[in-house]
């Protein structure tokens, strides 16, 4: 999360979340991220459980900016409350995803 880059804001932001993988285990469990002012993102595991659910593929396209976490929650891919929906918004950058091939 330290290379992602989340908008910069007036406050500190933090989502506390339960991240589902059913590839690598290690991914899963609890966590909490949080994005300083100037946008830099840290990701770090917690023990408390957490109400918002999300799954890594979810997570993957929320961040690649492939879907929006409005329609994500929308389709029951996020669960978290509006609040939390509003400052992934505002947090995750509008930009088109791009990937470089040379075929």
């Amino acid at each position: 999360m330290a290379d992602y880059p989340f908008k910069a804001d007036s406050m500190e932001r933090e989502w506390h979340f339960t991240l589902t993988d059913p590839i690598l285990e290690c991914n899963q469990g609890a966590f909490r991220l949080c994005i300083s002012q100037n946008g830099q993102g840290r990701a770090e595991r917690i023990s408390e459980p957490c109400a918002d659910q999300i799954s890594i593929q979810t997570m993957t396209t929320m961040l690649m900016g492939y879907k929006r976490p409005d329609y994500l929650a929308r389709i029951g891919r996020l669960n978290a409350d509006e609040a939390t929906i509003d400052m992934l918004e505002d947090a995750i950058e509008q930009q088109a995803p791009y990937i470089s091939d040379y075929f």
